[in-house]
């Protein structure tokens, strides 16, 4: 074989060789990125529910809300657990936005991995309101859903609606607390890490 012909032959598989790393490539990224898409189809479906039940829940409490508008301590109750709700759905449908947002086959990896994180830190961030509001929602639902669900006024009975209070105050609040220091608070500072870092080197490029 003479040398021109070696070349050729040398070239061509240089040329195959590099096309199949390319495709191998391509394919490694679409399954990455496939495994990254599903994972944010629970956390997608988990807030349309939310959005849904939600908003099925502040029509419950708007009626009656209504019904029991004659007694002001109701009507506060109502009220206030229909504005969580709402400030919830709001929540919800901000974070499916983010969702919705990340184009998985076109956007560049960079692009993708900030989306992602951006994601999260909303994510945590709402995961703190409803660790840290939650028991203040118990306190102010329990009046109008207790009448609604079984007709008793609970303020009639100010001890038990007293107890139910203190258990959300004293137990409730510290449970929300160390919920979030000890499972969202690290993952919190590793997101805020992550993205510095990105924009950094978005800079650096």
């Amino acid at each position: 074989m003479e040398l021109e012909d070696l070349k050729m032959v040398w070239t061509d598989y240089d040329k195959k060789l590099t096309e199949n790393l390319k495709t191998n490539n391509e394919l490694i990224r679409k399954m990455n990125l496939n495994n990254a898409k599903s994972t944010m189809d629970t956390p997608k479906r988990i807030e349309i529910v939310n959005v849904v039940f939600g908003f099925a829940f502040v029509l419950y409490v708007i009626f009656y809300t209504m019904e029991f508008s004659a007694d002001y301590r109701l009507l506060i109750s109502g009220v206030l657990t229909s504005i969580w709700f709402i400030i919830s759905m709001i929540l919800s449908i901000r974070l499916l936005n983010c969702i919705t947002k990340v184009d998985f086959y076109n956007d560049s990896i960079l692009k993708i991995q900030k989306q992602l994180n951006e994601f999260r830190k909303m994510y945590l961030i709402i995961k703190k309101y409803g660790l840290y509001t939650g028991p203040i929602l118990v306190i102010s639902m329990l009046p109008i859903t207790v009448k609604a669900l079984t007709g008793i006024d609970i303020f009639q009975v100010p001890i038990r609606y007293a107890i139910a209070v203190g258990l959300c105050l004293i137990v409730g609040y510290p449970i929300s607390i160390w919920t979030y220091k000890n499972w969202y608070e690290n993952k919190m500072i590793d997101t805020d890490r992550f993205l510095e870092e990105i924009t950094r080197f978005e800079k650096e490029e």
